[in-house]
């Protein structure tokens, strides 16, 4: 017991490092910075566009920051789990899913009521989905980043 009472002031400096410890071990070293924006095509917000963007400077970046714009054609940045994106210059592309139209002369085969599978298509046709042909490009800055409006064709 006498132990105990000699030991409880230093034990409870060392429940307070343990945190710490923890989360300077598990962080990355990456900083993320927030990055906002916003998609608009032929000048109106559009919703369900997949925004992503590829580091100019190739390194070991494993998850590429990606956002989805909503109802207002808006995103927020996320890459992997953290919210934001690093420092840096990125080329930007835009992947819009919507489900395929059937081509003439073929019906759509009943695939069951349980497993349904839809097939999709780029609403943009491809014209913004590579990174090697896109035009838009944007430098992410330490702090918060709000991006002008990208304007789609």
């Amino acid at each position: 017991m006498r132990l105990l009472s000699l030991a409880l002031p230093y034990l409870w400096r060392f429940m307070f490092l343990i945190p710490v410890v923890c989360c300077v071990s598990c962080s990355s070293g990456t900083s993320y910075n927030p990055v906002h924006g916003k998609v608009l095509y032929k000048n109106e917000p559009i919703e369900g566009v997949l925004v992503t963007f590829h580091p100019k400077q190739k390194n070991s970046m494993t998850d590429l920051p990606t956002g989805q714009t909503g109802e207002d054609g808006t995103f927020t940045l996320m890459t992997g789990k953290g919210e934001g994106a690093p420092e840096g210059e990125y080329v930007v592309t835009f992947y819009c899913p919507q489900q395929a139209e059937e081509k003439a002369g073929k019906k759509a085969k009943p695939r069951g009521m349980v497993m349904q599978k839809f097939d999709t298509e780029d609403r943009f046709k491809g014209a913004y989905a590579k990174e090697q042909k896109s035009n838009f490009t944007v430098v992410v800055k330490s702090g918060k980043n709000e991006l002008e409006p990208f304007n789609l064709k």
